[in-house]
Order: C-alpha cells, then structure tokens, then sequence
C-alpha cells in the first residue's frame, strides 16, 4: 500500500504513513462521533488574545503581585484542560509533576548556558541590532536550543515509560515540559520588568504551542517504534522537532526584528504580524489539540 498524500510506501498495520504522518484509509480509529469544533470557543480565543494584548499596553503600572500570579496561573490551567482532554487512560500525577519540575528548573539553567555560548557565535557572524542578527537569534539562540533541551527532557523521562501508550500521551507529556519551562521564563522576564509584560505574555502561550505540535509527532513516533518501524519513528522525532523549531523561530523573529527596529513602518508592520500569528496559532492550537484527543488510539 502506497500513501495517498506523498506516494510512500506504508508498511502492513501501520495506522499512518511514516513519512509525512497522514492517516491509512480505512484504518481502525475510534471515533465516537463526527469531530467539529464549535466557532464560538474561537471566537473567544481571538477576543481573549486580543483583550490581553490592549490590557497589556495599559497595566505597565499593576501589581507585580498581581502580574505573576497570571504568568504562573496560566501555565497550571493549560495543564489541566489538557490532562482532562487525556480521557481514554490519564497519565500518572507523579510522571507528569516530575516533567513539570524539570521544564521550570533544570531546563532554563541548561537553556541559559547555551544560549549564552551560541548567542556570542551569532554577534560574530552577524552586528547586533541587524535584522540578520534577530533572525538568527530567533532560531538557534532561541527556538533551536530551547526545543532541543525540551525534546531532550521529553525522551528521557518518557519513551521508555510503561503508561505511554496512546498517541495523545505524546501531546500530554511534551506540553507539560514546554508549561513549565514557560512558566519558568515568564517569571525570569518579570524580573525588572512590570504588569504590561505579564499581560503580554500570557496573551500568547507559545511553549504550549510548540509542545503541541512536538508532542503530536513524538506519540506517532512511539507508535511506529512499537510496529517495529525504527527508521520511520526517528524520522517522526525529527519533523515534530523540527516542527516546533520552525514556528517558534517565525515568532520570535518577527518579535525581535520589531524589538530591534528603529523603522516605525517595520515596527508597525511587525507588531501587527505578531498579532495576526498570535490569534492564528493559539486558535490552531485549540482545534488541534481537540482533534489529537479525538483521534487518539493505542500505540
């Protein structure tokens, strides 16, 4: 059988194609009724995103107080929509606080050093201050060494673990790393900083997103590594990394081009990009993730 989508061919009981993941035809998922999102939760999402964003530009003189409750309330009420979403066999607490604890603690020391490291490479490549410079910034000092370490963390405390077995425990386990690695660095901004960046940040939950899209490909890599298929999951590792890698360096790029520019057409033109990408992915974030839960199944 060969795969409709890339013309691949899709070894016997495979559930999905192992290069570009699209689903066998006829493949045994259940499905207990028609999936739809329904319009008015995203119509929300888009309003909530964009009434953070305006609050943003007016809180700069709130309560810090204030301000780091809703960084770190945010990342605990994303866990938990998204461990309730997990209802055909919920994850072990205990896994999940461990994978928590890492992303908040270990992984922003290791990121930091990194970073550091690569951040004096791109300054010799490139001038700072250069849209050249933000660019690459925004993809190896940030989104490349901050996904890598967060994968890193991912494998280890979970390939191997007996309670992975559906494919949504990808999307669990790797959004629990990403919030508390997020939760992390919301608080380290903070630092010096005030309420406006609170705000800010809580209007794009960016780590969740890419966690989504990594977690996505991580549980189909689990399940093609159970069929046997070693070359195929590596291959599924690599795009959900690489997935993630990819988004977050488009964001942070726009970001950091606006930060650095003195040019008020391109600090316009980019403040609205970074808007427009706010709403588009946190929206495709909500329908996604309702669809992987949806669409979950045994490894």
């Amino acid at each position: 059988m060969f795969c409709s989508n890339c013309g691949k061919e899709i070894k016997p009981g495979q559930k999905f194609c192992g290069y570009c993941g699209t689903m066998v035809p006829g493949a045994h998922i259940v499905q207990k009724d028609t999936f739809y999102v329904r319009k008015l939760p995203l119509v929300m999402i888009v309003l909530m995103t964009l009434g953070l964003i305006i609050t943003s530009f007016t809180m700069g003189a709130g309560s810090m107080a204030v301000a780091m409750a809703i960084s770190f309330l945010q990342g605990i009420i994303l866990i938990v929509l998204i461990y309730r979403l997990d209802r055909i066999e919920p994850e072990p607490v205990s896994l999940l606080v461990k994978l928590f604890m890492l992303g908040a603690i270990l992984l922003p020391i290791v990121a930091m050093i990194m970073e550091s490291v690569i951040e004096a490479m791109v300054d010799v490549i490139s001038a700072p201050g250069t849209v050249t410079n933000s660019i690459l910034d925004a993809f190896l000092v940030a989104a490349f060494t901050e996904e890598i370490c967060k994968y890193a963390v991912l494998k280890k405390l979970t390939w191997k673990h007996p309670s992975f077995n559906f494919r949504f425990d990808g999307v669990v386990y790797s959004t629990t790393v990403a919030i508390g690695f997020e939760v992390a660095e919301n608080l380290l901004y903070l630092v010096g900083s005030d309420a406006s960046t609170a705000f800010l940040r809580s209007a794009f939950p960016g780590h969740c997103i890419f966690g989504i899209y990594m977690g996505y490909y991580y549980g189909q890599a689990k399940s093609l590594e159970l069929m046997g298929d070693s070359k195929g999951s590596a291959r599924m590792r690599r795009k959900g990394i690489l997935t993630a890698i990819l988004i977050h360096g488009i964001y942070d790029s726009v970001a950091m081009v606006c930060s650095a520019s003195e040019d008020e057409i391109l600090i316009f033109t980019c403040m609205l990009a970074l808007v427009t990408i706010m709403c588009v992915l946190n929206v495709n974030a909500y329908k996604n993730i309702k669809r992987y839960a949806h669409e979950d199944t045994h490894v």
